[in-house]
Parts: C-alpha cells; sequence; structure tokens
C-alpha cells in the first residue's frame, strides 16, 4: 500500500525559513531542507526532533525554532 506522506531524509541540512501564526492552527515552523520548503506545527516539530536524536542527528535547527515557539506562548 502506498502512502501519500512523503519521507523526509533526515540527514539534509535543514535551516529555519520562518515562524509564522495561522488563524486557528496556531504557530507553524517552515524549514527549507534541500531547495524544498516544509510546514511543520508544534506536535510535528516535536516528532521530528525526537526521530533525529533517536538516529543521533542533529536537531538544533529544529529545537531553536520550538523554543522560540516556546517562548512566544499563546496570543489573544
Amino acid at each position: 500500500m502506498q502512502s501519500d506522506f512523503m519521507e523526509l531524509d533526515l540527514t539534509e541540512e535543514t535551516t529555519l525559513g520562518g515562524i509564522y501564526t495561522i488563524p486557528g492552527e496556531g504557530f507553524v515552523v517552515e524549514l527549507v531542507q534541500g531547495g524544498t520548503t516544509h510546514l511543520f506545527d508544534k506536535q510535528g516539530l516535536q516528532y521530528r526532533i525526537l526521530t533525529k536524536r533517536q538516529k543521533g542527528l542533529d536537531a538544533s535547527v529544529e529545537e531553536s525554532a520550538l523554543a522560540q515557539v516556546n517562548n512566544v506562548g499563546p496570543i489573544f
């Protein structure tokens, strides 16, 4: 069975493109990897960090983005 979910190469260099607030969604983190932009919500970012750590990979970009999201907190 083929999945619509695209597996990302976690070993490829990642840069932070930006952090955005989307009405009804909250914060979304834009990560650029291999010339392609990927958007992650907080839960998806946490999962990516956990996965990279389990594989012994550098997750510093993702951790920095998560720290920035956590420091802003909820916007009313």
